[in-house]
């Protein structure tokens, strides 16, 4: 077992240590968290004020389930437009507010606000009445207090503040890693404005995404950078994201199963074996096992995978209805690079597409790191990084093809949002394990210049999506500014300011605690090194 030395011997220090080294300027990993649950929430939430009611994918469909879970009703009766649930009116009136849908020219001032007894309860129908109703139950339960359209950005904010605590315990994780710089880095271009625009709207996919992130994070932690000191943290940790994001959506299942699987892959048998036998190791598989079986059971139950909006609408199909699985199959796998748009960012009802810009700065970002993967990743790693990019290929066009014949073509891009997020972590942590790009060599400019792209992308996508309800898609930037015909509450300029505001302090403090050294004069290094988290630095194959 070869095992590379560090400067000097780990002080002791429990899973839960968040002291930080004194001098070194390392950050604790524990202020890291609360740091990144704050300002991704606040992200988040820019996202949720500055975009119109019903102006995600859905969303009326899932603010309705979630006011109805909240109330008690898990399913509806159902009937041929959906299951029939009891909401307050304000809730009801959202199906009627999405009147720019699918339009991207038309701006947001068309749609008009409830009138009357907004808080009274009301018969209205959700195509969301069969999915798992834990993520609504968390998201609705303001609905119950407040009577009008404040609820519907409660619910909003409180699905922003869940689906950012998943990403902050995957940086809480990777910040107790000594080769750290990379990976971090590879969180913060995993968090497309996709995932914020989701995270910040009434809908499941976004918590899916981020849970999945983090469960993922939670086995590489284990498999990569053992240390008996966080196993507990970790496994904990991991636990809670697997659970969460098994009791999402449908497909969730699958996704999970490739985020605990995958990574195991690293191990040699009698590793992994040596994995199994630990305490903490049982109870995540005890607990994770619990919550796969109530997700199951709730999907099965309920057959919320099948078609079952469309056996409640016999007239209504999705175009494709009746083609082959191989129609299924080679219409998703052809057409990846269009579907990868709305994993970047596709707003609205899939109606307002990020900016070229946009998708040309991820494009780098994410194939530098498959470029780097494919030249420098040996053995297990590389087989590790083929295995995370074919899934992402191919999963999506099996389902697609299992599904065309009796639903048609309903895959959308952001669905592949969980194995996207792995992907990119997954190949930034494998490569910070090569010989060849370790620690140190990730340099201060290149980490800032990452980190510049990641936040100007993000900046003009939110700032393309205000503009096209304010006033259209190619409307002008001069009216946009003086005159605009629909503005959110507080005014556009607020939450732009906002918005920038916090990416430019999110970006500098992410660059802080990437703890990269610097080369001194004498031809040491200085500056920011990683605290002493570890007792060993490895790589695939030495880590038991």
């Amino acid at each position: 077992m070869r095992i590379r030395s560090l400067r000097s011997a780990p002080r002791p220090q429990t899973a839960l240590d968040t002291t930080e080294p004194g001098a070194s300027g390392a950050t604790s990993p524990w202020r890291v968290f609360w740091l990144s649950w704050l300002l991704l929430s606040l992200l988040s939430a820019c996202w949720s004020i500055a975009t119109p009611i019903s102006a995600s994918p859905d969303e009326p469909a899932h603010m309705v389930k979630a006011a109805s879970v909240a109330r008690g009703q898990l399913i509806g009766e159902l009937s041929s437009t959906g299951h029939v649930v009891q909401v307050p009116a304000y809730v009801a009136f959202t199906h009627m507010q999405a009147c720019y849908a699918f339009d991207s020219a038309k701006t947001a001032d068309c749609s008009t606000d409830a009138t009357g007894d907004t808080g009274g309860l009301v018969s209205t129908t959700t195509t969301a009445g069969l999915y798992n109703p834990i993520y609504y139950a968390l998201v609705g339960w303001p609905t119950v207090f407040i009577d009008n359209e404040l609820g519907i950005y409660a619910m909003r904010v409180l699905s922003g503040i869940l689906s950012s605590l998943f990403v902050a315990f995957a940086f809480l994780m990777v910040s107790t890693w000594r080769s750290r710089a990379l990976p971090l880095l590879g969180l913060a271009v995993a968090i497309t404005p996709m995932v914020l625009f989701l995270g910040g709207s009434v809908n499941p996919n976004g918590v899916e995404a981020t849970a999945t992130l983090a469960l993922f994070v939670g086995m590489l932690s284990i498999v990569l950078h053992h240390t008996p000191q966080f196993l507990a943290q970790r496994a904990i940790l991991l636990s809670i994201s697997a659970i969460a994001a098994l009791n999402t959506r449908g497909l969730s299942p699958l996704w999970v199963g490739l985020a605990i699987v995958i990574p195991l892959f690293l191990l040699t048998w009698r590793e992994l074996i040596s994995l199994l036998r630990k305490r903490a190791i049982l109870f995540s598989i005890l607990s994770i096992g619990i919550g796969a079986i109530l997700a199951l059971a709730w999907l099965l139950g309920s057959n919320s995978l099948g078609v079952s909006t469309i056996n409640a609408a016999p007239d209504f199909a999705y175009p494709g209805t009746g083609g082959t699985p191989l129609f299924g199959f080679t219409y998703v796998l052809e057409d990846t690079f269009r579907f990868s748009q709305g994993i970047v960012g596709i707003f609205g009802w899939l109606d307002t597409p990020a900016p070229l810009a946009v998708y040309f700065l991820w494009a780098v970002l994410v194939g530098g790191l498959l470029l780097a993967a494919a030249t420098l990743l040996k053995g297990r790693a590389l087989a590790v990084a083929i295995t995370l990019t074919v899934s992402f290929l191919v999963f999506p066009a099996l389902i697609q093809a299992a599904f065309v014949t009796s639903g048609g073509l309903i895959w959308q891009g952001r669905y592949n949002l969980p194995l996207f997020v792995c992907l990119v972590f997954g190949l930034a942590s494998l490569i910070a394990t090569s010989k060849q790009l370790g620690f140190s060599s990730v340099s201060s400019r290149f980490s800032a210049v990452v980190l510049a792209a990641v936040a100007v992308g993000q900046m003009y996508a939110y700032i393309t999506a205000i503009r096209r309800y304010a006033v259209g898609y190619t409307g002008s930037w001069k009216t946009f500014l003086i005159d605009p015909a629909w503005t959110a509450p507080g005014g556009n300029m607020l939450w732009l300011a906002a918005t920038a505001a916090i990416l430019c302090v999110s970006a500098f403090l992410l660059f802080r605690a990437l703890g990269i050294r610097h080369a001194s004069p004498s031809g040491g290094t200085t500056a920011n090194p990683a605290p002493d988290t570890e007792t060993a630095i490895v790589t695939p194959g030495n880590r038991f």
